[in-house]
This record gives C-alpha cells, sequence and structure tokens, in this order.
C-alpha cells in the first residue's frame, strides 16, 4: 500500500468498527519467539522489506493454501529494526471471512519475525484457501511492492499471485482488497500432520532443557503415517514439487528450487545443486555407508529430521539451516583414514543451527581415521561467515572437539571467520568430562562481529570461550 496506496483508500469506505466474526475460543496472548514451524517464508531477515509511513489502523493479510493435510499453530509478522516500525495488535487466521482463530499480541521491542501461537491448533484442508492476517493500530508495516508477482510455494503451502491483502478497519476486519501485489511480510505457522509442534514461545528464552532437545521421539517420519513407495524422478528438475508420505531409495538430487519433502524417509543421500532449494521436515535420512554427507550442499532447510549413517551428516557450503533435528550415528569405514563430522563446512556463509542434538559418533579406526566434531566449521575454501549456532546439545563423543568454530590460522581462509555467534548451546561433558576427547570447543573467533555467550555445560555450569 505505502503512502500511496492510503490516498486510493480514501475511495473504499472505511469498515465499521462492529466486532469481527466470533472466534471459537478467547484469544490468547502471545509473546515475541522465534520460528518454530515451517511457513512460506524464510526465517532470517527480509532485507528488501520497506516501512510503509502509512499510520491509518489497517488489516494486513495473505491468502494461502495447503497441498497437504495439517494445522496452523499461530501466525508470524516481520516487524523492522525502526523506531518507526509498530508492533500489531492480533493475528487472525480466516476461512471464507469466518474467524478460525485470534491471538493478542503484547507490545515489544524485539524485531524481526514475531510470532503469535493460537491457544489451540486449527486443522487446514488441503486445497481450502485460507487468510493469516494481522491488525495493525497505527499502521507503520513492512511491506514489498511486487513481493506477490508470481505465486509462492514451500512446506506444502501456497500463495498465489496478488495473495497480499489489506482493510482499512479500526478493529479486526477480514482483509480482501489488494494493491501492487504487495507482500506485507506475514506468515502462517504450519506443521504437517503428525508433525511434534515446536516449543510454545515465552516471554524471555528459559535455559535451555536437557530433556526437550530431539531425540528418536520427535524427530522422523511420524509414527502414524504410512509410506508408499516413491516412484517420481531421482533428479528433481520440477520448482515447487512436492513430495510427500514416501520412502525413497537412493541418491535424491535436486536441481529446482523450492522442492519440499515432507513425513518421508530416504534411504540413500540428497544433493542440492546451486540452481535448487530443499525445504525438509519429519524426515529421516539413512546415509548408510555413504563417503560423502547425508544431506548436502547447500539452499536446504531441515526441520525435525533425523540424519544417520554417512560419513557426514550435513554438508554446507552456504545457505543452509539445521532446526529441531537429530544428527548421529555417522558412518566410519573399517581401516580408513577418513575424518567424519556431524554439520561440517569447508567454507561457506548464511549457516543455521538452532535446537538440534549434535553427535560425532563414529568409532576411530585405527589408521587415522576419526569423527572430527559434531560442528565443524575449515576456512578451507572460502571464510566462513555469517554463522548462528544457537541453543543445541552437543552429547559425548569419541571426536577431538564437539565443535570447531571456523577460526584457524594454518587454514586458507582462517583467520577470516566473521559474524559467527554461539549462544545458549549445552555440552554434555561425558566420560572425558570435556564432552570431546580434547575439549568442548575450539578454533572459536571471539570480538569484533563474534559472540561466545550463554553456553553451558549439561549440569549448568558456565562453559567459557576457548
Amino acid at each position: 500500500m505505502f503512502a500511496l496506496a492510503l490516498a486510493a483508500g480514501l475511495a473504499v469506505p472505511l469498515v465499521s468498527s462492529a466486532p469481527a466474526a466470533a472466534v471459537p475460543a478467547a484469544p490468547a496472548r502471545a509473546a515475541a519467539a522465534p520460528l518454530t514451524a515451517g511457513g512460506l517464508f524464510d526465517e532470517s531477515p527480509v532485507p528488501q522489506a520497506t516501512l510503509d509511513t502509512d499510520s491509518a489502523s489497517v488489516e494486513l493479510g495473505m491468502r494461502f493454501s495447503t497441498s497437504v493435510a495439517g494445522s496452523a499453530r499461530g501466525a508470524q509478522i516481520y516487524k523492522l529494526a525502526t523506531r518507526a516500525s509498530r508492533t500489531p495488535s492480533s493475528a487472525t487466521l480466516w476461512s471464507a471471512g469466518k474467524a478460525l482463530a485470534r491471538v493478542n499480541i503484547p507490545q515489544t521491542t524485539q524485531t524481526g519475525w514475531i510470532q503469535a501461537n493460537f491457544s489451540a491448533p486449527v486443522a487446514l484442508e488441503p486445497g481450502r484457501t485460507y487468510t493469516i492476517s494481522y491488525h495493525a493500530p497505527r499502521g507503520r508495516y513492512a511491506a514489498t511492492q511486487e513481493g506477490f508477482r508470481t505465486p509462492i510455494s514451500r512446506n506444502g503451502l501456497t500463495a498465489p499471485a496478488s495473495a497480499g491483502v489489506y482493510k482499512y478497519a479500526d478493529n479486526t476486519a477480514f482483509p480482501t482488497n489488494t494493491y501492487r501485489a504487495t507482500n506485507y511480510w506475514v506468515d502462517v505457522v504450519f506443521a504437517a500432520s503428525g508433525a511434534t509442534p515446536g516449543p510454545t514461545p515465552n516471554p524471555a528464552p528459559d535455559p535451555p532443557s536437557n530433556e526437550n532437545y530431539p531425540n528418536e521421539k520427535n524427530t522422523g517420519v511420524p509414527q502414524d503415517v504410512n509410506l508408499s513407495a516413491y516412484e517420481g524422478p531421482m533428479t528433481v528438475n520440477q520448482a515447487d514439487a512436492v513430495i510427500d508420505a514416501r520412502e525413497i531409495e537412493g541418491r535424491l538430487v535436486i536441481r529446482a528450487p523450492r522442492v519440499v519433502v515432507s513425513r518421508s524417509r530416504l534411504k540413500g543421500s540428497v544433493y542440492i545443486e546451486r540452481s535448487g532449494s530443499l525445504t525438509m521436515s519429519d524426515s529421516t535420512v539413512r546415509g548408510g555407508t555413504s563417503q560423502d554427507s547425508a544431506v548436502s550442499q547447500s539452499g536446504y532447510t531441515l526441520r525435525r529430521v533425523e540424519l544417520v549413517g554417512a560419513r557426514a551428516s550435513a554438508g554446507c557450503d552456504g545457505d543452509c539451516k539445521v532446526i529441531d533435528s537429530w544428527l548421529h550415528d555417522q558412518y566410519m569405514r573399517p581401516g580408513s583414514d577418513w575424518h567424519g563430522d556431524g554439520f561440517l563446512s569447508n567454507g561457506g556463509s548464511n549457516m543455521v543451527l538452532r535446537h538440534n542434538t549434535l553427535a560425532c559418533d563414529s568409532k576411530p579406526t585405527g589408521n587415522g581415521g576419526a569423527c572430527s566434531a559434531a560442528v565443524a566449521l575449515y576456512g578451507d575454501f572460502a571464510p566462513i561467515r555469517n554463522v548462528t549456532v544457537e541453543d543445541n546439545k552437543f552429547v559425548p563423543s569419541p571426536a577431538g572437539y564437539c565443535m570447531y568454530g571456523g577460526y584457524d590460522p594454518n587454514k586458507p581462509y582462517g583467520r577470516r571467520a566473521e559474524n559467527i555467534s554461539v549462544t545458549g548451546n549445552v555440552f554434555v561433558r561425558g566420560s572425558s568430562g570435556k564432552c570431546g576427547v580434547y575439549g568442548a570447543v575450539t578454533a572459536v573467533a571471539t570480538g569484533g562481529t563474534n559472540v561466545f555467550k550463554d553456553n553451558t555445560w549439561g549440569d549448568g555450569t558456565p562453559l567459557r570461550a576457548p
């Protein structure tokens, strides 16, 4: 809409201040929190969004549909990091003009994605159109003209062209107007049927809980999902392709953008080429005896995924996110001199590891082969930059260290580690008392844009930067 849109909106009568359609349950109160379930948009900042200076009271939303059965857990609204931006007052899920759920949003100084969870999940039917919206009583919201010039699909969800909708109103009202295919940066928090929802956010982050980290009960294919054999191509060239509830065997190569794999089990490996991108959720990848990574190489997001087997669980050279997942039981060929890892990058940027259980537990071979680290960042082929390692559980390991942080003057790019944040992680001591053979963490850059804080041992004792 922007200021120009406000002028255009004057020709449209303001909505009455009468209450919107009744909601089945009283609105819940919500707090700001990071992303906990898959939606249409990435959880990282949205630099192309612009602050709309419109200060009128308005409802802003997005129309969408789902191709897989699931539920809406809440909403997310992007708030720009500027003092002029305003926190919305509520978020609502609609169908055919009827409010299905609503949540009140308290004022917050947080910027970026603000999440508000409904008091109870709302089941969504495949093929049906829904609207997720928020009320901005004083305007000042994030917007991108032509953001919905073409449809967007991800995680089984699709927003059609011109999905962004608005309606000027003193109170919450069903938005139906469109303006220049604008994206108002509201998203639904969505979980496919059988998926384990993320934790309900709190006003302030709680200390990590060892019992709540990913394990066999909350990662991989949900128990109530029946898998059928995958008969599609092993090289995916179709953009927005969705693979759901399938048993896949072999090496799956992703060459197309925005491919979705959900509630599936793959016996083999996944490779994402530069031309492609992948979102995988509630799935298991069994890498077997592969010398490669179970999942690699760039442009992927994993949520509630179990990675087991293969020399390394996940390899990344850029734009990778691993969230609420379990990496363990890597393969080490007997008698080999392999070096194995959990999450491995030999150089790259834009990586997020959040709330995972991380292990590097393949056994030493006696011939120089051994696990290196559950998180292994090396400046071999490019600098390690823009990495977030947050609220993970590092389990005891026969590796040298549980984490190798990317700063190593002996590596070609090892002095150029930048914007690496290691916060709120738990390192379990194990029999060595150090998590790894030699220690918990090494090669961590500190100072400047790098941060190492609020990390602890399993008993809650603070872990200092190495």
